[in-house]
């Protein structure tokens, strides 16, 4: 099983994202732009985007090796979203890979918590506008998800509850 935490930037995707895998015992698939873009001094163009999905997928199918469960902080579906954003165009080869390999459930984080500077991010001012775009995408492609806001705790209870009437348990291989 796959899920992952997606949603507009500094809307608690990672700290979320970590808890919950080592909670459960998940497979955790970190979110690799932030390497790529600190390795390259924030540096990036439209081919980047295109290394940085090849990296993502990379990651994924390394922690999904020794799990049966993974719990992804981002997948391509930002990638695509980010690119939209930057240049105006998508690379078509990244939006196939990310309809390959569909999540089984997504946790859409919205951005109900303050935005925090990081040289990484860039969107501060409309986070809303970003996350109503992965909502669209999100419903658009009929895909599972829960909207998760709110404080940490609460979020985590309602992303635990979620997981517990799953019934999903450790799954390390």
């Amino acid at each position: 099983m796959k899920i992952v935490f997606t949603g507009p930037e500094c809307s608690g995707k990672t700290d979320l994202s970590t808890f919950i895998a080592k909670k459960y015992s998940f497979g955790y698939v970190r979110e690799v732009a932030r390497e790529y873009l600190k390795n390259h001094n924030n540096i990036y163009d439209y081919e980047s985007l295109f290394e940085i999905s090849e990296l993502q997928i990379a990651e994924c199918k390394s922690v999904g090796q020794n799990y049966q469960t993974i719990c992804c902080d981002t997948d391509l579906l930002t990638i695509i979203i980010w690119s939209e954003e930057k240049f105006g165009t998508v690379d078509p080869l990244i939006s196939e890979f990310w309809k390959a390999d569909y999540p089984d459930l997504y946790f859409l984080c919205a951005p109900d918590i303050p935005w925090e500077y990081d040289p990484q991010r860039e969107n501060p001012y409309d986070r809303d506008r970003l996350f109503d775009i992965h909502k669209n995408i999100l419903l658009s492609n009929n895909l599972t998800f829960h909207i998760v806001s709110g404080d940490f705790e609460t979020r985590v209870i309602f992303v635990s509850d979620i997981l517990d009437h799953m019934k999903l348990k450790s799954t390390y291989l």
